[in-house]
């Protein structure tokens, strides 16, 4: 609905009144204002009426002989989710509090006493009109905030995210790594169990930059990232570490256990073909591997360790997987 406040002319009052005398005064004062109105004489015609009219206000007699009263009627209209919000005004001769009461526990908003008072009724139909605005405005209002709420919070995961992730091959980042290995040592002290790094170096990647151009190197990068990621447990943990470099974290993992990891993508990587543009490239890796088994070890040294594997293995040919061994402090 249009949250601005409608001009009278543009206002639905639905009047509800078995009695021709209540219903022509009613017309004389609304019709007057400029409001169009719905007639219903029971409240079985004012249900089909305000579902298929939905006015923006009902006038409702109490007592309508033989149907079911305005009380009732008005039960039924709050129990649908059409004409649910439609503010309710009863018309009555009934002056005593209990049929007061029970108009409001119904779901009307307010009631005028018969015989009516032209001004009074003006006044509460015109007020409960302003209200509606108001609460309409409100509605959009807050429907705004969430989804300006919601949006702020969509921002803030994904700039959460791409601080934490490497924009080429969408790996975690060296930041995010460093959490991950510091959360997995907590957990040690806890089970008890080691977990190992690997850190993996592309040999001679310069060749492919100077060579192909650094699409090739990107494209190299890429495919790498997603054969890797696609070879490791769902607990494992890959990260870009930099450049050219890859960090793996296996929880929970020995060293024997880990070189093997190494082994097995060293040598998919080495017997597979990568395909760019109109050439056919061979990539080969050298994986260092260490062991972090206690939860005071820290974790620059346990990842200079897998460093110094690495930095060996390559010294020792490329293309293969070296591993050390970290004594445990405790």
């Amino acid at each position: 609905m249009n949250p601005e406040m409608k001009r009278e002319d543009d206002v639905t009052i639905l009047v509800v009144d078995d009695h021709p005398m209540n219903l022509r005064v009613l017309l004389d004062s609304l019709q007057e204002e400029g409001f169009r109105i719905l007639i219903a004489r029971n409240g079985e015609g004012a249900l089909r009426q305000a579902t298929l009219a939905l006015p923006d206000i009902i006038l409702l007699d109490v007592m309508m002989p033989p149907g079911i009263d305005g009380f009732e009627t008005c039960r039924r209209l709050k129990q649908q989710d059409a004409t649910k919000d439609i503010p309710v005004i009863f018309m009555t001769a009934l002056s005593d509090t209990i049929n007061k009461v029970t108009g409001f526990e119904v779901g009307g908003v307010d009631y005028v006493t018969k015989p009516f008072d032209r001004a009074e009724l003006l006044a509460r139909v015109k007020a409960h009109l302003a209200l509606q605005r108001y609460q309409r405005e409100l509605a959009i209002t807050n429907q705004k905030l969430r989804q300006m709420n919601e949006a702020l919070l969509e921002s803030q995961k994904q700039l959460e995210i791409a601080a934490r992730t490497d924009p080429l091959t969408h790996l975690s980042n060296r930041r995010d790594m460093i959490e991950k290995i510091e959360m997995e040592k907590v957990r040690i002290k806890r089970h008890h169990k080691p977990f190992t790094l690997i850190l993996c170096d592309i040999d001679n990647f310069k060749m492919f930059n100077d060579t192909f151009g650094h699409d090739c190197g990107d494209f190299i990068l890429v495919s790498i990232a997603n054969m890797m990621r696609a070879m490791i447990r769902e607990q494992d943990q890959l990260a870009r570490w930099g450049g050219e470099e890859f960090l793996f974290l296996l929880p929970e993992t020995n060293l024997k256990s880990g070189a093997i990891v190494a082994e097995k993508i060293r040598k998919a990587i080495a017997d597979y073909h990568f395909e760019y543009k109109t050439h056919v490239l061979s990539v080969t890796m050298t994986f260092g591997v260490s062991i972090c088994q206690t939860h005071t070890i820290d974790i620059d040294d346990c990842i200079k360790q897998a460093d110094r594997a690495l930095y060996n293995g390559k010294h020792a040919g490329k293309n293969l997987v070296f591993q050390t061994k970290q004594a445990a402090v405790d």
